[in-house]
């Protein structure tokens, strides 16, 4: 029987969340958009359906064009991939060596550490501090074998986000040939004034690469659609060991109609504000008072102080699908999508009863 490199054999299966097998289950596990998709991309996607016969275009051209200017870059700023796991993985292929050193906070993303291994690097972990990123502690740990370093922005799962002034003093106490990756997954939902203005640094030509989807917001998970940014010597790269036709013609044509899908993006962001408001009231208040953290995402991060494992099976029993954040080194917390008003009542009924 034909072996498995080292690596294989030392990684981790991704385990996704739970997918509701009925119709009254009320998911709120993966941080999918509760309104759906875009109507503009559903629109768009059906009128694209004829040309499937037809290979997609290798680097998705129409939609960098609408993002580099959505940016104020250069299209050779921009890499799509299937899903901006995908981008993290050509990140690794094109940079990493065996015992190279890539830092990556703990209870955060598990694919910076899947890719990490994947190609023979060392994951150096570094601390959570109050539920944030530790930028600082990120600078202690690095070295001479770092080549990659992977932020969270706002982190998932606490939902909690590191500051414009803080990226900046980390910034300016790191060595030059350390790629910075900024994974910006749920930026959009942002609402504190002093988030990171991360792309300035690829304007200055700084190893940095900043990540974005199509997933959150826009309500294209299904589509896998995400983006990079970085200077153009880090694209060349990535283009270098990108497969081809990664990304397929349907699940562009969505994404470049749901950047404009303004309608939609206004409603999205006010169920968040408003489902995220509503659930700080009910988890703080009361008898049963839980510990969560106000979030920047459109999800909640909720200390159960009890097996989350245990209250997840409790829950799927009353109809409802959280993430326990076992695999994320949390076995006492659980991570919530934010959903639509009777998703959320729903959810905090279901909690009440089991707890």
């Amino acid at each position: 029987m034909a072996k498995p490199r080292d690596a294989v054999n030392n990684l981790k299966e991704y385990t996704p969340g739970k997918n509701p097998e009925g119709q009254k289950v009320v998911k709120l596990a993966s941080n999918e958009n509760s309104l759906g998709a875009s109507p503009k991309a559903l629109v768009e996607i059906k009128k694209r359906l004829k040309n499937i016969n037809v290979y997609p275009d290798q680097y998705s051209r129409e939609l960098s064009s609408l993002l580099a200017t959505k940016y104020n870059v250069s299209d050779k700023n921009l890499i799509i991939g299937n899903g901006s796991d995908e981008i993290m993985q050509m990140l690794a292929a094109a940079y990493l060596s065996a015992g190279d050193e890539v830092l990556i906070s703990r209870n955060t993303f598990s694919t910076y550490e899947f890719v990490t291994r994947l190609f023979d690097a060392n994951p150096v972990f570094v601390d959570l501090k109050n539920y944030t990123y530790d930028l600082p502690g990120f600078a202690k740990k690095s070295g001479d074998k770092t080549k990659l370093i992977f932020l969270c922005n706002p982190n998932s799962p606490t939902g909690t986000m590191f500051s414009g002034a803080e990226l900046d003093s980390f910034m300016a106490n790191i060595p030059d040939n350390y790629i910075v990756v900024i994974d910006e997954a749920y930026a959009e939902y942002v609402e504190r004034e002093d988030y990171p203005d991360s792309l300035k640094y690829v304007r200055e030509g700084k190893n940095v690469i900043v990540l974005r989807t199509f997933s959150k917001l826009y309500g294209l998970a299904g589509l896998r659609v995400g983006y990079g940014i970085a200077k153009e010597e880090i694209i060349k790269y990535l283009k270098m060991v990108k497969l081809p036709f990664g990304v397929n013609r349907l699940a562009v044509a969505g994404a470049v109609a749901a950047l404009d899908d303004k309608s939609f993006i206004m409603k999205s962001l006010k169920n968040n504000k408003e489902g995220k408001e509503y659930l700080y009231g009910e988890l703080g208040t009361g008898n049963w008072k839980l510990d969560f953290q106000k979030t920047e995402a459109n999800f909640i991060w909720i200390d159960l102080k009890q097996s989350a494992d245990q209250v997840f099976l409790k829950l799927m029993s009353e109809g409802v699908i959280i993430r326990p954040l076992t695999s994320f080194g949390m076995p006492n917390a659980i991570r919530v999508t934010i959903g639509l008003p009777e998703q959320n009542k729903k959810f905090i009924a279901a909690l009440k009863k089991v707890l």
